[in-house]
């Protein structure tokens, strides 16, 4: 058994308590750190997408993916993010600092403070980067959650 059906439900469970995060609100106060729950939040839908894969249901979609090289559709970003995250046992302190953490509400393009060149293309949604990979909170993360608990009804192990 790869991942028990309770499992994976404490995890579907984690992931909406941060979709739903005050740090992830574009009027966010910035006392309270984002990118260590952006982190977490990376580290289970890597697992849960992993899960529908194991499951014979990958999440493929494309859609705002930057598909180049090893990233082909939502499941490869994820996992391409997960892998470029910092030992999620570092302080959180070092996430809040990292210069490869960005993020940029509604439509736009510029440069972030570490030199990184960045295109949001949705109105309303916020666009999380890491190094020069974007992802959407809303478009992606939430659509390939949402994707994947209608995969992953009914099925055990």
């Amino acid at each position: 058994m790869l991942y028990s059906d309770n499992q994976v439900e404490q995890r579907f469970s984690r992931i909406h308590q941060l979709l739903d995060s005050p740090e992830f609100k574009h009027d966010a106060d910035g006392v309270n750190p984002w990118q260590p729950k952006f982190a977490e939040l990376i580290i289970l839908v890597d697992y849960i997408l992993l899960r529908a894969q194991h499951e014979g249901k990958r999440i493929d979609f494309y859609e705002g993916v930057g598909v180049h090289g090893k990233i082909q559709d939502i499941t490869s970003l994820v996992s391409w993010l997960r892998a470029g995250l910092p030992n999620i046992s570092v302080n959180p302190q070092v996430y809040a600092t990292n210069p490869r953490f960005n993020w940029y509400f509604n439509r736009g393009t510029g440069y972030f403070a570490n030199g990184v060149f960045f295109t949001t293309e949705f109105e309303g949604d916020l666009a999380f980067f890491l190094d020069d990979q974007r992802i959407y909170l809303n478009r992606q993360i939430r659509r390939a959650i949402a994707e994947a608990e209608l995969a992953l009804q009914g099925t055990s192990n």
